[in-house]
């Protein structure tokens, strides 16, 4: 079952978000990135949406080295984030979103 999983984010992930995530897991903020996909993420809003990431909560996170790594984490996922705090998906990036969901989920598992 991980296998299928870690094919799944390896087909999705670029190599720059799985180095962002490894900068996540040093950081040790990949609980609060977690919440903060988990929470701002709805399927009704992958179907034609376009306001399914507030930027706005991203002040959740520590410092704002913090707050920059998550915000170019979700818009290498295919997520515009703009200054009001309402976000515009770029070419059906739901399947790029689920990919960090997972990534994120399985860091969090491992990292406990």
């Amino acid at each position: 079952r991980f296998w299928i999983q870690t094919q799944f984010i390896s087909a999705e992930l670029t190599e720059d978000q799985l180095l962002l995530l490894l900068e996540s897991l040093e950081r040790k903020i990949v609980s609060q990135q977690l919440n903060l996909v988990r929470t701002q993420v709805t399927l009704g809003s992958f179907q034609g949406g376009t306001d399914y990431f507030n930027s706005s909560n991203i002040s959740i996170m520590r410092t704002q080295e913090d707050q920059m790594l998550t915000i170019v984490l979700v818009e290498l996922s295919g997520v515009q984030l703009q200054e009001n705090g309402s976000a515009i998906p770029r070419n059906k990036p739901f399947e790029s979103i689920a990919a960090l969901l997972v990534a994120l989920y399985a860091l969090h598992l491992l990292s406990d």
